[in-house]
């Protein structure tokens, strides 16, 4: 790798504790892959193929605090492709797994290039496990996934090592239900470690055809989770926004991060009561937080919507400072800004690259990372 690769590829690991293998297309097709269409992710350049020497060399950026090490497409290095079109992926997941014995090692594939013939040797590797990225397996399959590999992925699904099992809500909740019967059939709500439902997003780059799927996927995303949570209470779902619906139920993590966020911003302003605070959230998370800090009269909210995505975007981590400086106008001088810390990697820059100085230096004002 020439420095700049080298550079890229570290900073992945660093932030996300994903080992990029290379920057291979996928081919698959499938319509929400953001790698053609997302400007942010021209950031970083392409990486080659790795060698096992550049694999050793990746390991030692992984986090120990981690429980995890994920080898394949990144967030925003190399996220065009998909892990098994390496040609020493199966050395590689044997590799990291006798490096670091105590961690969970994983893959995120849709499956489509896995080898029949290889499955069991990966069955041999105790702390190794498949997230399969499964969509649907219904009629509308062929329709999101193009190249949909249907006969591999039935194979799979009997006798792989699968750790993690996502699927997606299209719309149509008796589709989702025959999905999830299938794989109740198969005892995955058993053997796998979680069965995950997302909600369809779009964004002002998306196509029109997944627009469509999508617009019908959020209007009916409150029922669908009305429902799993009623009739398949193992299933676990993603959270667009912080909200009753979403929240009740001991077992959600968004809700623990929520209340532990929270927890952590109220003891700060109450021992710092002559201090007053702009607290700015996204979409996500932005009425709950509001009513929560009411009682705080040294606080105010602020709502920062993403418009460098658009769309159905509504989480933290995409923040940016231009949405920010565009929408942002306090009206409490002296005011310490509060941001979110997932808005910032290890360099404390935002997701386009702009050091975090930046805002502090455009409203003369202190920065917490909560």
């Amino acid at each position: 790798m020439t420095q700049e690769e080298f550079k890229a590829f570290s900073y992945e690991i660093i932030n996300w504790g994903n080992i990029p293998i290379s920057s291979k297309n996928c081919g698959v097709g499938c319509i929400f892959c953001k790698v053609h269409r997302d400007p942010i992710l021209k950031r970083f350049p392409k990486l080659p193929e790795i060698t096992m020497e550049d694999l050793f060399e990746g390991f030692k950026f992984i986090n120990d605090s981690h429980n995890f090490v994920r080898l394949g497409a990144g967030v925003m290095v190399a996220a065009h492709t998909d892990p098994y079109l390496h040609p020493l992926i199966y050395d590689f997941i044997k590799t990291a797994s006798d490096y670091f014995p105590q961690k969970k090692i994983t893959t995120v594939s849709t499956g489509s290039y896995i080898s029949e013939d290889k499955i069991d040797y990966l069955l041999s590797i105790p702390n190794f496990g498949i997230d399969l990225s499964l969509v649907t397996m219904q009629e509308q399959r062929e329709t999101i996934v193009p190249r949909p590999t249907r006969e591999r992925l039935e194979t799979l699904l009997r006798e792989g090592p699968i750790r993690k099992i996502s699927l997606m809500f299209t719309g149509d909740l008796d589709a989702l239900k025959r999905d999830l019967d299938m794989l109740i059939g198969l005892n995955w709500h058993i053997k796998a470690r979680e069965i995950l439902v997302r909600r369809v997003e779009y964004t002002k780059f998306s196509p029109d055809r997944l627009n469509e799927i999508s617009y019908k996927s959020i209007d009916g995303y409150e029922s669908c989770v009305t429902y799993l949570k009623a009739n398949y209470p193992f299933v676990k779902f993603t959270v667009p926004y912080l909200s009753d619906v979403f929240l009740d139920g001991e077992e959600n993590e968004y809700l623990t991060q929520g209340k532990e966020r929270l927890k952590t911003l109220k003891e700060k302003f109450k021992a710092e009561s002559q201090q007053h605070f702009n607290v700015i959230c996204p979409e996500s998370s932005y009425i709950y937080f509001k009513e929560e800090l009411r009682e705080f009269r040294n606080t105010d909210v602020y709502l920062v919507k993403n418009e460098l995505y658009g769309g159905s975007v509504t989480i933290a981590g995409l923040l940016n400072h231009e949405d920010i400086i565009n929408q942002y106008n306090p009206t409490a001088t002296n005011a310490m800004t509060v941001l979110p810390y997932e808005m910032y990697d290890h360099e404390a820059k935002e997701i386009t690259g702009r050091h975090i100085s930046e805002l502090e230096t455009f409203y003369n004002s202190k920065i917490w990372k909560a």
